[in-house]
């Protein structure tokens, strides 16, 4: 099933951003590709309704499941991401949005082993337990972007690639959020990751910012001097490949103990990412802002990582405004 068949366009922030759907239309497709749509952790009565169980409140609860036209919906629970800048206290959403639950297509034989995380405007899929945080750029963020911000970046930063999304999360005006393991010893929460860091990594950000520009130079085609204004380099480690997808979107691959754009590679297993840049010729020719989007896996159990980044393609795949 391509991103297209699964699709559907919402109001946002940034006019190219794809949900999963939970309609009628979107359930019989879903149906045909053989997954199942999914939720969060809910409770269930003696009647059979579900009674949503608010993240971080209470005891766990066993997911729901009920059939739909042969498939099984399945309720998972979403978690709100830290700001830790701001002492490690849950952000929520401005717009007073905060689920406790979501739907998506996601294999049942997930069940219990993934949770959504969302920092109130962005959501991703990670292994269930987990943490998730807002990660500081090291670098002042627009103002009123609502991003963690940090005088300094980290030492480790100069261990990793200078573009790419190791670039990205370095450079000012992105939003990138991490997913992690809670017995950390050092989350990942200033500046990009060190090396071999376990984790998922999801950054935000547009083409008129050095963060966005950082984010996709290596994979895609900008003017010469938006790429210079950025100090990006397009050149990529030795051993890491980019496959292109569809024009918009290109799969990257950094092999174990490869330090590579995607954000925790040079581990002892594989990264895995996808990096979303919109084609619009007359933008990109202008250089002017393009809302683009990459995530990277960085897993000890690389079985999840298809499924996360397939959840973040169908919901971040650019899409025109209908």
């Amino acid at each position: 099933m391509t991103p297209d068949t699964a699709r559907r366009t919402r109001p946002s922030r940034w006019p190219w951003r794809l949900v999963a759907a939970a309609s009628a239309v979107g359930l019989s497709v879903l149906a045909g590709c053989g997954t199942s749509l999914l939720g969060s952790a809910a409770t269930t009565d003696p009647g059979g309704s579900a009674s949503p169980t608010a993240a971080g409140s209470g005891p766990s609860a066993t997911p729901t499941t009920v059939p739909i036209d042969g498939e099984v919906a399945v309720a998972f629970p979403v978690v709100a991401c830290t700001a830790p800048t701001y002492g490690g206290t849950p952000v929520k959403s401005r717009s007073g949005w905060n689920p406790s639950i979501l739907l998506a297509p996601v294999p049942t034989s997930l069940v219990g082993k993934v949770a959504f995380y969302t920092d109130g405007i962005h959501i991703v899929l990670g292994p269930t337990g987990w943490t998730c945080a807002q990660v500081s750029s090291g670098a002042s963020a627009p103002a009123g972007s609502g991003a963690p911000t940090a005088s300094t970046a980290p030492d480790q930063v100069t261990a990793v690639p200078t573009s790419g999304q190791n670039g990205a999360i370095a450079a000012p005006g992105g939003t990138t959020l991490a997913v992690f393991p809670p017995n950390d010893p050092d989350p990942p929460v200033s500046g990009p990751p060190a090396p071999g860091t376990e984790g998922i990594f999801a950054t935000w950000a547009t083409t008129g910012t050095d963060a966005g520009v950082d984010m996709v130079c290596p994979f895609f085609t900008l003017p010469s001097w938006q790429v210079q204004s950025a100090g990006c380099t397009t050149a990529r480690p030795g051993g890491e490949t980019a496959d292109v997808l569809t024009p918009d979107v290109t799969e990257v691959t950094d092999p174990a103990g490869v330090v590579g754009n995607l954000a925790g590679s040079g581990g002892q297993g594989p990264s895995t990412g996808v990096v979303l840049f919109p084609q619009i010729p007359s933008a990109i020719s202008y250089g002017s802002p393009i809302a683009v989007a990459t995530e990277s896996c960085s897993l000890a159990d690389t079985s999840l990582c298809p499924t996360v980044l397939s959840d973040f393609d169908v919901r971040e795949f650019p899409v025109p405004p209908a």
